[in-house]
């Protein structure tokens, strides 16, 4: 049965050369489309959310602010100071707050030997690390004693690390910033970020502890400041209560949004995610759209097999085949073509995907590959445009008269 079954699908693809190849050429570019755009769209949005995570995971970020609104006998236009004790008090005195850091951010001199940069400079804390993924690639980050003891140590970033030492090992050397020397603990990971809120990419920073940075440059009050909720769901709700406290704390309206300026880092990953899901959805449809075309190439193909073997369905029903096995045969025989062509298409899709330069387009778009979820749309989505196209000839050949057919 399956012999003769495949028998008369390669006769009826071969009878016609022509027409079955460009039959089977709109089913293989279709899946060739599907298969790229969903590999290039998936891609892309893992692509953005690593870039996404080299700014930190679950983070909140403030900047103190000028008041425009009258608080308890202050007037509007105060503006807003926050020292950077004040900031680690946060995780102690407001619930939901995993973690905090006061930061400080100014542009210094950098210099080895006869290398020398202007690069930012950040004064941190310990927990700074976790949230910001400055992840140590040699050597360590920032410990308690640093900062209880105003240590001058620091942590370099890959990039002004590389355009300080080349081919040297930083860990352990001495440089100086503004004159004054540090020796380098670490240097952190190679890691993707398009954009800072502050500053230069880590790449390119400079991090040493706040208490050294205060007491070096004299600042008091921080720049900004950085929190991570324990539920990055609750961002919102953390975010109040930060204000709520602060706001009776130093002196100024929590409603007064100019007061504090807050960056929810959680929510905008959370626009990112459904943007990039939508448009993974958008690209699956365009291919769809794509195959649908070659799916409506098989239809067509498959009316005219089915009138070209009418004789032939007519015996069979008049010796006693049910319209079931007609419907069923020639439905497979559809099928058959739409997963043919969309083998060969997504063959041809790997093959390219394998050709591919990936270092030179994965900083631009990621790495575009076959994941199982790619696979599985690309096989669903066949099916269906299979069963659309298969559907309809096999319908008309089931109803086909018998008496009629043995006429023609």
């Amino acid at each position: 049965m399956t012999l003769t079954f495949f028998k008369n699908l390669f006769q009826d693809l071969g009878r016609q050369p022509l027409r079955t190849v460009l039959t089977l050429s709109g089913v293989v570019w279709g899946t060739f489309a599907v298969v790229l755009l969903l590999a290039f769209g998936d891609g892309l949005g893992k692509n953005q959310r690593k870039v996404m995570h080299g700014m930190g995971d679950g983070i909140v970020i403030a900047w103190p602010g000028r008041t425009t609104m009258p608080y308890k006998g202050f007037n509007k236009g105060r503006v807003i100071r926050i020292t950077p004790p004040e900031v680690e008090a946060l995780a102690g005195r407001v619930d939901g707050i995993r973690q905090v850091s006061p930061e400080f951010i100014e542009r210094r001199s950098i210099r080895y030997k006869k290398e020398e940069f202007n690069n930012s400079v950040r004064g941190v804390n310990v927990a700074y690390e976790k949230m910001r993924n400055t992840i140590p690639q040699s050597g360590r980050w920032l410990d308690d004693d640093d900062l209880e003891f105003k240590r001058r140590v620091c942590f370099l970033g890959s990039g002004i690390a590389a355009d300080l030492f080349h081919d040297e090992k930083p860990v352990g050397k001495e440089i100086f910033i503004e004159g004054i020397p540090f020796i380098v603990v670490g240097v952190m990971i190679e890691k993707e970020q398009d954009s800072n809120y502050s500053g230069m990419r880590d790449k390119y920073s400079l991090f040493i502890p706040w208490t050294t940075f205060s007491a070096l440059y004299g600042n008091k009050y921080v720049g900004n400041f950085i929190f991570q909720p324990y539920n990055p769901e609750n961002a919102g709700v953390v975010i109040e209560r930060v204000r709520q406290y602060l706001g009776e704390k130093i002196g100024f309206d929590p409603k007064d949004q100019d007061g504090m300026f807050v960056w929810d880092f959680t929510e905008f990953e959370k626009s990112m995610n459904v943007f990039f899901l939508a448009f993974n959805i958008f690209l699956g449809l365009i291919g769809a759209f794509t195959l649908l075309v070659g799916g409506v190439g098989v239809a067509s193909i498959m009316m005219v097999v089915v009138e070209e073997r009418t004789r032939e369905i007519g015996i069979k029903l008049a010796v006693g085949a049910k319209r079931r096995v007609i419907l069923t045969q020639f439905f497979a025989e559809s099928l058959s073509i739409i997963l043919l062509g969309g083998l060969i298409g997504f063959s041809l899709a790997v093959l390219l995907l394998d050709a591919l330069p990936v270092e030179k387009i994965k900083d631009y778009v990621g790495i575009p590959q076959i994941n199982p979820m790619v696979g599985v749309l690309t096989i669903l989505i066949l099916l269906a445009i299979g069963t659309l196209s298969g559907f309809i000839p096999a319908r008309r050949a089931a109803s086909t008269d018998p008496i009629v057919a043995l006429r023609s």
